[in-house]
């Protein structure tokens, strides 16, 4: 099994081993699509590897319910993806998220405006062959997996929308993906808003990512004193530690669950 291995901050280059040891002191941020789960050409044909769930139920169980999916997709598609696993959860970047109650918060601010702007980006999008339009209610996503030549003219698109929705909207690029949002949504004030509630209060954080997308939510958990996990070799990152693939990830995993 591989160990997360602590990199460089600006330039991702490897070093020593990450800290290990009991986790009754901490909590568990997972992103799922390319860290916990290896990427698809669709997040549709996902799939999740034999026992995952069980892993993650273990480790959810040691860490008294202080551990959370972090993820682009919707709680809804996270359930589905994992059922029957059930976790407190931040879904579409920190729009949707169940807190450890159970209950479930979606931040509809400036929701309404960004859905005037789906008849017109499913009219552009129409003659963009292999180019998928998501709607998760507080974000729109343009996948381009399927015709990653068109990323540039993707992204051309969504910035124009999004300028014409107001200041209030930005665009967030992720792999052969284009998402428009609300600038207030970020995985990291999602994972900072979990911190501040039970079972997760007073604990130190984890968080795994593998994207741009995440490297707001490793800011915040290096400022908490926390580890913070790149997967992947492909980008620099403000992360602590690394692995390469989803695959060397659950094996670290393994190994904490066995620590």
């Amino acid at each position: 099994m591989s160990t997360a291995r602590e990199t460089d901050s600006q330039t991702g280059r490897d070093g020593g081993s990450a800290p290990r040891g009991g986790l009754a002191d901490h909590a568990l941020f997972l992103d799922i699509d390319g860290t916990l789960l290896d990427l698809a050409p669709s997040p549709e044909a996902v799939e999740v590897p034999l026992g995952t769930r069980s892993l993650l139920q273990q480790l959810a169980d040691k860490l008294g319910g202080a551990m959370a999916f972090v993820s682009g997709r919707t709680i809804a598609a996270i359930d589905q993806l994992f059922r029957p696993l059930v976790l407190p959860a931040i879904g579409v970047h920190g729009g949707e998220t169940r807190e450890p109650s159970g209950e479930l918060i979606v931040d509809q601010h400036l929701t309404q405006e960004l859905q005037c702007a789906e008849p017109a980006l499913r009219a552009a999008i129409a003659r963009m062959r292999g180019v998928v339009l998501e709607n998760k209610r507080c974000a729109i996503a343009l996948h381009y997996r399927g015709a990653p030549e068109r990323g540039r003219e993707v992204l051309k698109m969504a910035e124009l929308v999004a300028g014409s929705l107001g200041a209030d909207y930005g665009v967030l690029l992720g792999k052969c993906v284009v998402e428009i949002r609300p600038r207030h949504l970020t995985k990291g004030i999602a994972i900072e808003r979990l911190m501040q509630r039970a079972p997760f209060l007073g604990r130190t954080p984890i968080f795994a990512g593998d994207d741009s997308t995440d490297e707001d939510g490793f800011e915040v958990v290096n400022r908490l004193g926390g580890i913070s996990l790149h997967v992947g070799e492909s980008m620099s990152t403000v992360a602590k530690c690394r692995v390469s693939t989803p695959d060397q990830l659950r094996g670290w995993l393994q190994q904490l669950n066995q620590s």
